[in-house]
């Protein structure tokens, strides 16, 4: 049996046992959360052993996580499909409730704290592009951690949490969503904040970077989103801008930062970590990151890539000086 009939067959079966506990999709045709198998089976398929692990021995939370996020992205796909959302690109970029190895937050429901926040202000856009902008300027403002407590009348009173903040060198430590938001994150952190809150109002976005840079030991990271309005600086629709958060506004768009080109500087062609990866769910090919460059890692951890040396090397020039202008082909491992 192929894993994607195997996959297939899991999705089947999770979906048939959990409607025992009243876990209903209204997943017909013209329906609102049409496809929702079909996004089911995609995450199993292409999930890492380690989130297997959870499936298997947190079944009940874990199910419960990966139904939220594929209900609340349906509920983008309308928004995206006006402004020219694929499928494929909807199913790797939009769904996913991860973007790298960050802890998996299974209580934390970033999808829907996200989703209130931003939302509102973002469905009215008429480009992705113009979505993305006003969620760079939220997200510094945003305090996803509010509670509730009793004021001194009795009665439940909102108060904020903490808004999301820079805090430099906290990577891998703080990486999660609920991480970031109790602790503060740095260009990783703040970068995988800024992706989950793009896939939380329907916009394609991922983590892009390199795993060293010119500065042996250092990475870098940033995100890539898409607009298919509007070409992006390497001949294809993807577009670049940093993770923003309070004290940090996150650098140029479109254009390469100051730590950027430390990354385009260090990039070794043929190397592994010395070169330009971004995330993509579906990928079989294993994105090695600084703390997860090992071979159980890879087995068990795995990260989807996709090489993008090849695209930045050509448009901004890498090696020293960006001199280089290397294509796919010369630079990719």
């Amino acid at each position: 049996m192929s894993r994607e009939a195997v996959s297939k067959m899991v999705a089947t079966t999770l979906y048939q046992t959990f409607q025992g506990h009243g876990y209903f999709w209204n997943d017909g045709p013209g329906q609102p959360e049409q496809n929702a198998s079909l996004c089911l089976t995609h995450l199993i398929h292409h999930m890492p052993r380690s989130d297997l692990i959870l499936l298997f021995t947190k079944s009940h939370d874990f199910v419960e996580f990966m139904f939220e996020h594929i209900r609340l992205s349906l509920q983008t796909r309308a928004f995206g499909l006006q402004l020219g959302v694929t499928w494929d690109d909807f199913i790797d970029y939009v769904l996913p409730y991860a973007i790298i190895n960050e802890k998996r937050d299974l209580k934390f429901r970033w999808r829907q704290r996200f989703m209130q926040i931003f939302f509102s202000s973002t469905e009215k856009s008429t480009t992705l592009t113009q979505a993305v902008q006003t969620l760079v300027n939220l997200v510094p403002k945003a305090q996803p951690l509010g509670l509730f407590s009793l004021s001194d009348s009795q009665h439940f009173q909102p108060v904020p949490g903490p808004p999301i903040t820079w805090v430099s060198e906290s990577s891998p430590g703080y990486m999660s969503p609920q991480q970031v938001a109790q602790h503060g994150g740095s260009c990783t952190g703040t970068g995988i904040v800024l992706v989950a809150a793009c896939r939380s109002v329907g916009v394609p976005a991922r983590l892009a970077g390199c795993s060293e840079s010119i500065v042996r030991g250092d990475d870098h990271h940033w995100i890539e989103f898409l607009d298919y309005k509007d070409a992006g600086p390497f001949g294809d629709f993807w577009h670049t801008k940093e993770g923003v958060s309070l004290g940090n506004e996150g650098g140029p768009w479109d254009q390469p930062s100051p730590p950027m080109v430390g990354c385009l500087n260090g990039v070794v062609p043929h190397s592994q970590l010395d070169t330009i990866w971004a995330t993509k769910w579906s990928s079989s090919v294993n994105l090695p990151t600084l703390w997860s460059n090992s071979s159980w890692f890879e087995t068990w951890s795995r990260v989807g890539g996709e090489n993008r040396c090849g695209r930045y090397c050509t448009s901004w020039g890498c090696g020293v000086n960006q001199s280089q202008h290397w294509d796919q082909r010369q630079c990719a491992p």
